[in-house]
């Protein structure tokens, strides 16, 4: 049986509810953090990268792109509240590509962006960058 609980939401949906996990690899805005059974309560503000929940009780492995948000630890139950958030399988390969070269091009073009634009285009590119990485494995 596995010891958690773990729900993925963004404001547009529930992407998955209750995914048995016995261990969880979050992406917060300081590190990976690797969450096991008695893990001590957390709330953590999440950054753009591999969500990844894994369950030794046969379902394997599942695994998410997520951008900004929040993750709560509560007990046996993980809520994870991301802006953005997209299952593996789920991922447009070819749409990422895209979104990589164009972000790439639009910060190293030479163009006077201002400071709201170039970071703008540093999420783009981050969440491009996930999407092909997660979508390769």
């Amino acid at each position: 049986m596995a010891y958690f609980a773990v729900d993925v939401l963004t404001p547009y949906k529930v992407l998955a509810k209750n995914i048995p996990a016995d261990g969880l690899f979050i992406p917060t805005t300081r590190g990976e953090i690797n969450v096991l059974p008695h893990h001590t309560h957390i709330i953590s503000q999440l950054e753009t990268g591999i969500l990844k929940c894994v369950s030794s009780s046969g379902s394997g492995e599942e695994s998410f792109m997520v951008t900004t948000g929040i993750v709560k630890v509560l007990k046996n139950k993980i809520t994870v509240l991301a802006q953005v958030a997209e299952k593996a399988q789920d991922i447009d390969v070819e749409r990422a590509k895209k979104a990589l070269e164009m972000a790439k091009s639009k910060i190293s073009s030479g163009e006077i962006l201002d400071d709201e634009q170039l970071e703008k285009y540093r999420r783009k590119l981050a969440r491009a960058l996930v999407r092909t990485t997660l979508a390769s494995k």
